[in-house]
């Protein structure tokens, strides 16, 4: 028992060692000024994908079909970045106020997890609930820990997707919506159509990598702001932590039966990022980091979407783009234009003959002495959630704990009973591999 107590303590110090550096780095880099070209990352060294070629992809404006950098006349300098494609863009007004390669198709990773809630959001009622199977449970890849024949409430699976970006999660939702994960795959690829994210090709709802799946810098404004538009999604994407409910089923044990916390992956929301919102992140070895990033200040909502950003610079990177946005917007001539929904009906051929589980048709779910969103759509029936967004205080509280010796004592503490609990995290898919 000395020799294991011995081994864990030693365990909680390399802990510490190797990872509050790190945390104090990460807390200590200054993203909120706009950086000047070239502060940002070695981007010569960067790995060259190789995008599919947009077919002749004009949507937007002729600008978007630029292959470079895209900015306005006498703009100033955009900044210096890593990522092969990326868009920011004034999410009030869809103006592009600066690109790169913004039609290139690159996979997408997690962000298809924005398109399949904006899929599935308006189909499903937050209040009813959806039985886990084992095809969820045993997901490839990031889970929130699905446990086979559960019933989970709608409202704890936007989380589980959002926040921890669980591939369980996704999967039980399109099946939710869809009736089988093939006809929920099929609604998000109408719904990409319906939003002109026409770079879209759609073959699972988690953003795996799979052959023939790719979207665009573009395409993942487009759900960005569409999701910003609706009050729920707004809610989900800019929340900081959920407590999700642990395994009850037969087979729980009096560890696993217990609720548990699931937490953010968006480094802009936990360290502070002046109006930070969220939105999503991603990774998978072939995509590299992706994300959906929006902040908002003096009520101007700024997004940027990111797309194969190696060398883990994605938060600083896009913190850079947000910051450039509010820097320049009204002031620049935009260089092209998000465009709007076909239609505003989210229903679709593949919903005929298949009612979804519960039913969430409004525009979004708000509180009940609601008036709508900012986007004149009316407010809903169902589910009264708190739809402000996580406010900055909160942001800011999260980053100091992170940032500060409060983590060193905490990872000593709780170190040894994560390597003891280790193997039940992994059991419940919640250990991220």
């Amino acid at each position: 028992m000395r020799t294991v107590r011995r081994r864990r303590l030693g365990l909680s110090a390399a802990v510490v060692g190797l990872v509050l550096p790190a945390l104090l780095a990460s807390t200590a880099v200054a993203v909120d000024p706009v950086p000047s070209a070239g502060t940002i990352g070695a981007a010569e060294s960067t790995p060259t994908p190789t995008p599919q070629p947009p077919a002749s992809n004009n949507i937007g404006g002729p600008r978007m079909t630029e292959r470079g950098i895209v900015a306005a006349p006498g703009a100033p300098a955009v900044p210096a970045t890593t990522a092969a494609a990326w868009v920011v863009a004034d999410a009030d007004t869809g103006e592009v106020l600066a690109a790169k390669n913004p039609h290139g198709r690159y996979r997408p990773a997690s962000t298809l997890k924005t398109l399949l809630a904006l899929t599935m959001a308006p189909r499903l009622d937050p209040n009813s609930t959806v039985k886990a199977d084992r095809t969820d449970a045993n997901q490839e890849g990031t889970r929130v820990g699905l446990v086979a024949t559960q019933e989970y409430k709608v409202d704890d699976l936007w989380y589980g997707l959002l926040l921890r970006s669980g591939n369980d999660a996704a999967n039980a939702l399109a099946r939710a919506g869809g009736g089988t994960v093939e006809r929920g795959v099929a609604m998000m690829q109408a719904e990409a159509r319906r939003l002109q994210a026409m770079d879209t090709t759609v073959v699972n709802p988690s953003g795996l990598d799979a052959d023939g799946q790719f979207s665009s810098a573009y395409d993942l404004a487009l759900w960005g702001r569409a999701a910003l538009q609706r009050r729920d999604l707004r809610h989900y994407v800019s929340s900081v932590r959920h407590v999700f409910p642990g395994n009850r089923t037969a087979s729980a044990t009096p560890k696993t039966k217990k609720d548990f916390w699931v937490y953010t992956e968006n480094r802009l929301l936990l360290q502070g990022f002046k109006g930070a919102i969220g939105v999503k992140t991603g990774y998978t070895t072939l995509a590299q980091n992706t994300i959906i990033a929006a902040a908002e200040r003096d009520g101007k909502t700024i997004v940027a979407s990111l797309m194969y950003t190696p060398y883990g610079q994605i938060t600083k990177e896009a913190g850079a783009l947000l910051n450039y946005g509010f820097n320049v917007a009204g002031k620049i001539q935009p260089v092209g234009q998000l465009v709007d929904p076909i239609s505003t009906s989210v229903v679709s051929p593949e919903d005929d003959g298949f009612t979804s589980v519960g039913s969430n048709q409004g525009p979004a779910v708000v509180g009940s002495g609601d008036k709508g969103d900012k986007a004149g759509n009316a407010g809903s029936a169902g589910t009264s959630i708190n739809s402000s967004p996580v406010s900055r205080e909160d942001s800011l509280r999260w980053s100091a704990v992170a940032g500060s010796a409060l983590v060193a004592v905490l990872l000593m503490l709780g170190a040894a009973r994560f390597f003891s609990n280790r193997r039940r995290y992994r059991r419940y898919g919640a250990y991220r591999y």
